[in-house]
C-alpha cells in the first residue's frame, strides 16, 4: 500500500511537466525515505533526477520497503489539463491501479494503469564540475530563449567574474553575459566552457515553476548540471551531455 499526499495538487503537475519534456514514460520509486525518480532520455543525452524526501509530503505513507510503479506521463499531464489551482492531492497506489483524487472545489478521481516497465538501472553522476553558478530562473530562461533563436547549440563559458552564453549561425550571433555581481553566487574553480544542445536547454533552463532560483554546474567537456530546490527540501536535478567537437562542425 501507498498513499501520498500534496498539499498543493500544483506541485505534482508541475513535477510531472518536468519529467515529461525528458521521458513519456517513467519509473517512481517509493520507500520509507520517500519518492524519487531517475530517468534518462531515449537517446540518452539528458537525464532527470528527482528527489521528494518524506518531509516534502503533508502525508506519506507506505507498507513495504520499497515500491516501484511505472505510468505513462505523458497521457497523465494531458488528463489532467482540466486541473487548476487550489486542490490538494491525495495519490494512492492500489493493485495495478495508480489513484489520484484531487480535493478543493469537489472531489474528482482519475485512475491510471500502471505500466509494465521495471526501473532502469542508472548510477548517480558524481562530477567534479570547474563552475558553480547560481542565477534567477526567469533571467536564465530568457537568455537561452533570445539565443535560441540563432543557434542549435549554447556555448557556456565561465571565468572568475563572469557567465557568457553565446550561439551563432548563418542567422547571425546572440550572446548574454552576467557578471559576479548580477548574479546571486558564482565560484569557478577553473575557467572552462562546453556546448549543449539548445532544445534540450529549452526544456531544462528556465523552469521557474519549480524554484525562483537555478543552480548551474558545468566544466570544460563536461555534462551541464541544472538543480531547482523545492519547498520541503524536495530536488530536481537535470543532466545535460556536452555537444563534441565533431557535432559543431
Amino acid at each position: 500500500m501507498l498513499r501520498i499526499e500534496f498539499e498543493d495538487a500544483k506541485n505534482w503537475l508541475d513535477l510531472l511537466d518536468a519529467i515529461r519534456d525528458i521521458v513519456e514514460e517513467a519509473v517512481f520509486t517509493a520507500t520509507q525515505e520517500g519518492l524519487s525518480l531517475r530517468a534518462m532520455d531515449s537517446a540518452r543525452v539528458a537525464m532527470i533526477d528527482l528527489k521528494l524526501p518524506v518531509v516534502y509530503f503533508p502525508d506519506f505513507k507506505i507498507e513495504e520497503e520499497k515500491v516501484s510503479f511505472a505510468i505513462s506521463v505523458a497521457d497523465m499531464v494531458k488528463s489532467l489539463k482540466g486541473i487548476k489551482k487550489g486542490y490538494r492531492l491525495v495519490l494512492e497506489l492500489k493493485e495495478n491501479i495508480l489513484r489520484l483524487e484531487f480535493i478543493g472545489k469537489g472531489r474528482h478521481a482519475f485512475e491510471f494503469p500502471l505500466l509494465d516497465i521495471s526501473p532502469e538501472s542508472i548510477p548517480s553522476l558524481k562530477l567534479n564540475f570547474e563552475a558553480h553558478v547560481k542565477i534567477e530562473t526567469d533571467i536564465i530562461g530568457n537568455a537561452i530563449k533570445n539565443i535560441e533563436k540563432f543557434s542549435d547549440y549554447i556555448r557556456f563559458k565561465a571565468t572568475s567574474d563572469r557567465l557568457v552564453l553565446h550561439g551563432k549561425s548563418e542567422k547571425g550571433r546572440a550572446s548574454s553575459e552576467f557578471l559576479r555581481d548580477e548574479l546571486i553566487s558564482l565560484d569557478v574553480i577553473k575557467e572552462c566552457e562546453a556546448s549543449y544542445s539548445t532544445e534540450y536547454l529549452m526544456n531544462i533552463l528556465g523552469r521557474s515553476e519549480l524554484s525562483e532560483v537555478t543552480s548551474i554546474e558545468f566544466g570544460n567537456r563536461m555534462p551541464l548540471k541544472a538543480t531547482y530546490t523545492l519547498a520541503g527540501e524536495g530536488e530536481v536535478s537535470y543532466y545535460l551531455a556536452p555537444r563534441t567537437e565533431t557535432e559543431l562542425e
